[in-house]
């Protein structure tokens, strides 16, 4: 289990996703989401549920990874998502993060024990259609010893 999957297995919420996730050389995340039945709504396409929840993963990893090695942790605050076509099968979720604005949060974590950041994420079709793009706003903070 690599480092990515073991975070992804301390969240019981995760579980029945499925997810898989790998860092890209360019400091992306990519989240996997393998289509299964328990993920469909009435019509049998995959829930905006579970679309939003593959999303919000890959933002959240990306989000993460800024202040974890440094004493803190993330907390979504808010989000702005729009659906722009159905998913039928697997999907991936993109999150990537602007690296100044990256610099910036770190710094501003590092004086002040708090920041906030915005992660955004596209979501795609095996076929490389997106299917959802949206924006994740995180509160960055730190641990109370």
């Amino acid at each position: 289990m690599n480092e990515l999957e073991a975070l992804l297995a301390r969240i019981p919420y995760l579980a029945p996703h499925g997810l898989q996730a790998a860092w890209a050389a360019d400091g992306s995340v990519t989240v996997h989401q393998p289509f299964r039945p328990a993920l469909a709504n009435y019509v049998g396409i995959v829930h905006a549920g579970a679309i939003y929840t593959l999303a919000e993963t890959a933002a959240g990893i990306v989000a993460n990874e800024l202040v974890t090695h440094l004493g803190g942790f993330i907390l979504l605050s808010g989000a702005s998502v729009r659906y722009t076509r159905r998913v039928e099968g697997d999907a991936d979720a993109i999150a990537r993060v602007d690296a100044a604005q990256a610099a910036a949060a770190r710094a501003c974590f590092e004086a002040e024990a708090r920041a906030g950041i915005t992660i955004e994420v596209v979501v795609t079709t095996p076929d490389g259609e997106t299917a959802f793009t949206g924006s994740f706003d995180y509160a960055l903070r730190r641990r109370k010893p």
